[in-house]
């Protein structure tokens, strides 16, 4: 056990018991032997500090299954604050969930990606989503989150009232592929649309994988855009799942008045969701959804 404050890796020595308050739990204490601070062993979960961790499990699954902050708020009677924290809180730990998932599993040899629009506070304000996706198994791999200037007919009112606007497309690509290092094997088949930013990505990253670019296909209203109204398409894995991503977050439904207001909560929202994706594919029984740190 490491010591929290000064981080020694000498084993600390026990030091009592306490009965915690809000739900009756006997916690263990620890002293450490280098800095002689005290702490517990619910230090490292993920509901440290938490008064009400009955609502965890609703709170978890409800805003992955398109439930707004505020509403659920108002169904489980709680103040929209406690919603707020343990959505960073879920975040940061399913982030770190994906990240180990992704250096103990198996080489991926097969991979779609693509960005994913949305935008914060007014679609003057665009944000791409760069989300990689494991063929034929859907499960989501990494995910990585920029800004980029408004396009089409609203250029000219975004740059009259909110200025130029960086294009962090470049940032964002490097960040996804700099994540997916560890999972990928030395040669395989990637999948894209017919992007003209994803090639030199793909030659300087995975110099030995093959690259299948496809041509955009029109999208059908039941899939919310993501998935395509022609028949069989090559890109299905990653549409299917970007078209859950939208059903499941709020945020990301096409028409909604749920829009995101910081962009570090979007990227939040989006590690829990694919987090939440991920169990979901592996649980067999379908109900068994955990979030820990230790998953």
């Amino acid at each position: 056990m490491v010591c929290p404050y000064c981080k020694s890796q000498e084993n600390p020595a026990k030091h009592g018991t306490y009965i915690r308050e809000s739900d009756g739990k006997k916690c263990q204490r620890y002293r450490c032997k280098a800095c002689k601070k005290t702490f517990s062993e619910t230090h490292f979960s993920i509901d440290y500090r938490l008064r009400k961790r009955y609502l965890n499990q609703n709170v978890f699954r409800s805003l992955c299954s398109g439930v707004s902050q505020r509403r659920l708020a108002i169904i489980l009677g709680v103040q929209r604050a406690v919603i707020a924290r343990r959505l960073l809180r879920f975040g940061r730990c399913a982030q770190h969930n994906l990240e180990v998932y992704r250096r103990n599993r198996e080489k991926v040899t097969r991979l779609d990606f693509d960005e994913l629009e949305t935008f914060e506070h007014t679609k003057c304000k665009p944000i791409t989503a760069a989300i990689a996706v494991e063929d034929k198994t859907r499960k989501v791999l990494a995910i990585a989150v920029g800004r980029i200037p408004a396009k089409g007919p609203l250029v000219q009112l975004a740059r009259k009232k909110y200025g130029p606007r960086p294009c962090e497309r470049s940032k964002c690509l490097h960040a996804l592929f700099h994540d997916l290092k560890d999972c990928l094997g030395p040669s395989g088949l990637v999948k894209t649309d017919k992007s003209k930013a994803y090639p030199p990505f793909i030659r300087s990253y995975l110099p030995g994988w093959n690259h299948e670019a496809t041509p955009g296909l029109r999208g059908c209203v039941v899939g919310q855009g993501e998935l395509k109204a022609s028949g069989w398409d090559p890109l299905f894995s990653l549409n299917h799942t970007y078209a859950m991503f939208r059903d499941g977050l709020k945020r990301l439904a096409r028409r909604t008045w749920c829009t995101t207001k910081k962009m570090g909560n979007l990227t939040m929202s989006l590690n829990m969701y694919a987090w939440f994706h991920n169990l979901y594919l592996d649980s067999k029984q379908r109900t068994q959804l955990k979030l820990d740190w230790n998953h």
